[in-house]
């Protein structure tokens, strides 16, 4: 079993102290994101867990318990995204060569084919045009080569919550011109440091100008590692082609406050009255009298195809 933590908001940079509680206990309460009353017990020993898939903005508060992991018998791998922009745009993300050296001393523990540079998503409006990104890329992927092989782009993806950012002109739809010079700007610049460069979940197939086309969590890199995998028979989302994970994670949770995020989706006001306990077994919350708890299972004997 692959347990991502996680799509749904950033475990390393908010619920560390969680997620290493739940760890030391052996499994975690995740309430299912579509079916409220629904809870999951994931397993999450070493017997079970064959790899945790990091997913975060800010790894560093991970970092002091890589080792600890290693030697519980854990396999870990790391997608860290690094953008350039500003506070106006992500407000609570630290600046990107501070995730830099965070990504350089993750690579040091677990090797640079564990890390993964997600530059996600690319947004265009404002400052923020071709000129910018040209720039910027280049100046992160200096700072990253010989720390990662791959780097994941994907063009910013479009909800009804962006409509004042359209209406403002901070965001705006990137173009089909705008892709291909992106595109073509950014593959050399990702050779020359030694990277490859991979889309995620987009409907074009650019790979005849560069980009490979490449899941995120993917079979080649798990047949690589060794580790046990299923396919997934439905995907996270459109044109995901990932294995099959178990997320820890819940929506609405994540502090960063990007202004493209899809995973906050209640209003400012009520996400930030909550209260997190890191000995809880759910990362928010409790169980009420009608919530049904259902076992997950680990490892090879995994039934996950209703878990979401």
């Amino acid at each position: 079993m692959i347990v991502s933590v996680s799509r749904r908001t950033d475990v390393p940079a908010f619920h560390f102290n969680w997620f290493m509680n739940r760890v030391r206990a052996g499994y975690a309460l995740v309430r299912n994101p579509v079916y409220g009353k629904k809870v999951h017990r994931v397993p999450l020993t070493p017997s079970d867990v064959d790899m945790f898939a990091f997913i975060s903005k800010d790894p560093r508060p991970a970092i002091p318990h890589l080792e600890e992991l290693k030697r519980m018998g854990y396999e870990m791998s790391f997608q860290v995204t690094v953008n350039p922009y500003g506070k106006d745009t992500e407000p609570n993300v630290p600046d990107d060569s501070i995730v830099c050296e965070a990504v350089r001393k993750i690579s040091r523990i677990l090797g640079k084919d564990r890390v993964i540079w997600r530059y996600d998503p690319v947004i265009f409006g404002g400052r923020y045009d071709l000129d910018f990104h040209r720039e910027n890329y280049e100046r992160i992927a200096s700072e990253l080569e010989g720390y990662v092989d791959r780097c994941i782009f994907t063009f910013l993806d479009v909800y009804d919550k962006h409509a004042p950012l359209f209406a403002s002109g901070r965001l705006r739809e990137v173009t089909d011109a705008e892709r291909m010079d992106f595109i073509t700007d950014i593959v050399p610049i990702a050779g020359r440091h030694g990277i490859e460069l991979s889309t995620c979940c987009m409907g074009t197939d650019y790979s005849k100008y560069g980009p490979t086309r490449r899941p995120c969590i993917d079979s080649r890199s798990m047949r690589i590692w060794g580790i046990p995998y299923e396919q997934q028979t439905t995907p996270v989302r459109e044109g995901c082609g990932c294995v099959r994970t178990v997320d820890i994670g819940a929506y609405d949770t994540c502090r960063h406050d990007c202004v493209y995020c899809y995973a906050n989706r209640v209003d400012d006001t009520k996400r930030s009255s909550r209260r997190y306990d890191p000995g809880s077994e759910l990362l928010f919350g409790s169980l009420g009298p009608d919530d049904e708890v259902v076992d997950i299972k680990g490892r090879k004997s995994a039934r996950l195809s209703d878990f979401l």
